[in-house]
């Protein structure tokens, strides 16, 4: 199940400082819809990261999968040939 390979870049197009992580619901200026749902977005994915982490504490999504090296470098070239 992959579930966490999107990202979200996503600003107000009227309060481009606003930064849910940083300012909280508190700083939504005039109940603006779009700052809202930057929040509740952010929220959303806090919990989601705990669900997550509750299923399986030892998942650790900040490791990458170790990819297996090719004995032979394929850009090098033979001066044998094969």
């Amino acid at each position: 199940m992959k579930i966490r390979s999107r990202k979200f870049d996503g600003r107000c197009a009227k309060h481009k400082r606003y930064n849910p992580a940083v300012d909280g619901p508190g700083a939504v200026k005039g109940a603006c819809a779009r700052c809202t749902l930057l929040y509740e977005i952010w929220e959303a994915s806090l919990r989601l990261n705990q669900l997550i982490r509750r299923f399986d504490p030892n998942h650790d999504d900040l490791q990458k999968p170790a990819q297996k090296l090719p004995a032979v470098d394929p850009r090098q070239m033979s001066l044998i040939g094969d």
